[in-house]
């Protein structure tokens, strides 16, 4: 069961924080609003920018496009001095607008269509991602020499909540061989990459990976070949429901492991996406319909799960509810606009009673949400508003 969470408590919180919430309470509280709409704050994403560059210093940060690729975000993580993560030719299109040199870029992901291969060299990007046989022998079609990472994979006793080493990476026993292949191809084998998953809350899986990778570049290191990067992935975690360790804390072992493991001669880049994204996000939605169902409060939202909460199905997050009631908790559902029964957001929420018209908010829904959404029933989907 979750309980929503007042809206002086939640203003408070963020004060604290340095957001200035004074502009989405008065946005909140704005008469002929249109709902939905996605507040997004600029100071916010340089915050988290700085947070996890001060908590991982010898780390260069580059930003993984994917769970929001609003050009604000790309703008501001740019002017910070950060770089960027990307995964195909609409991503490195969007990033290439900074002026920023394409070949600083990391394109990572493992697995590439030829089309897409194509665009990605054909733009300058000279870094790539592999995880297997199959993916280095495209490579033999480009003339240009390029840099060549191995992604692994390593066995954890706790999972992500997304769990990427699922679909992607290689076994460790495998990164020799496919270095030894890589070099054939007439190409520059680089380094090494690993990515635990998104919302990893357990920094022990990055200690066993760095460690993993130790042992890997000792092994390179006697085959004679010389790594110049350890990239680790992103999956930092953002609190939604659940408390969260500061960002700090959750980085000193992470740190501290990449001192004792990684050389200094050997660069080290991390891919955050959901850390830098979430938080800067602010959803306003409001109550379109009520009803009486089965001993519960049915609301209807005019946003749902086939737009910004899509982040619920694909992502398996929920975000604190903010309301401005007070009064007894009653046991309600959220659901949103679309004619799909599947459309609900929230069964088992306990808030204060709301009337048609009412406003809620949702916070931390930056990441993995719009980015998925759809128009289907061909409704309106929210517009951003940049605040900060």
């Amino acid at each position: 069961m979750t309980h929503s969470v007042n809206f002086a408590v939640m203003e408070q919180s963020a004060h604290k924080k340095g957001v200035n919430f004074d502009i989405i309470r008065e946005l909140f509280h704005q008469k002929n609003l249109p709902t939905p709409i996605l507040l997004l704050s600029c100071g916010e994403i340089g915050r988290n920018y700085n947070a996890l560059r001060q908590a991982l210093p010898r780390v260069k940060i580059h930003y993984a496009v994917k769970p929001n690729n609003h050009d604000a975000i790309i703008r501001e993580i740019y002017n910070q001095g950060g770089n960027f993560d990307v995964c195909s030719k609409g991503e490195i299109e969007t990033v290439l607008k900074t002026g920023i040199n394409p070949a600083s870029l990391i394109h990572s992901h493992p697995i590439k269509s030829v089309p897409e291969f194509d665009a990605a060299v054909n733009s300058g990007i000279e870094t790539f991602v592999v995880d297997n046989y199959e993916e280095i022998k495209k490579f033999a079609r480009y003339d240009k020499k390029l840099k060549v990472l191995i992604r692994f994979k390593i066995n954890t006793n706790t999972n992500a909540v997304v769990n990427l080493q699922y679909k992607f990476g290689c076994p460790l026993e495998d990164v020799l061989e496919l270095a030894h292949l890589i070099k054939q191809t007439g190409h520059e084998f680089y380094g090494l990459s690993f990515h635990i998953g998104s919302q990893c809350i357990h920094p022990e899986n990055y200690l066993k990976a760095i460690e993993a990778a130790h042992q890997l570049i000792n092994t390179l290191d006697m085959a004679g070949f010389n790594t110049r990067l350890l990239d680790i992935g992103g999956g930092f975690p953002v609190e939604y429901v659940e408390p969260i360790p500061p960002i700090d804390q959750f980085c000193a072992p992470i740190s501290k492991s990449l001192d004792k493991h990684i050389r200094p001669g050997i660069k080290i880049i991390s891919e955050p996406g959901r850390f830098i994204a979430a938080t800067p996000v602010t959803l306003i939605s409001s109550i379109i319909g009520k009803s009486y169902r089965d001993g519960k409060i049915w609301y209807y939202l005019d946003d749902g799960l086939y737009s910004t909460f899509s982040g619920i199905v694909y992502d398996h997050c929920q975000y604190p509810v903010v309301t401005d009631k007070e009064g007894q908790e009653k046991l309600s559902v959220l659901a949103g606009p679309t004619c799909d029964s599947f459309d609900v957001m929230y069964d088992g929420l306990m808030l204060p009673e709301h009337e048609i018209g009412d406003k809620l908010i949702f916070m931390n829904i930056g990441a993995y949400c719009s980015v998925s959404g759809s128009n289907f029933n061909a409704l309106r989907r929210p517009e951003y508003k940049i605040i900060e």
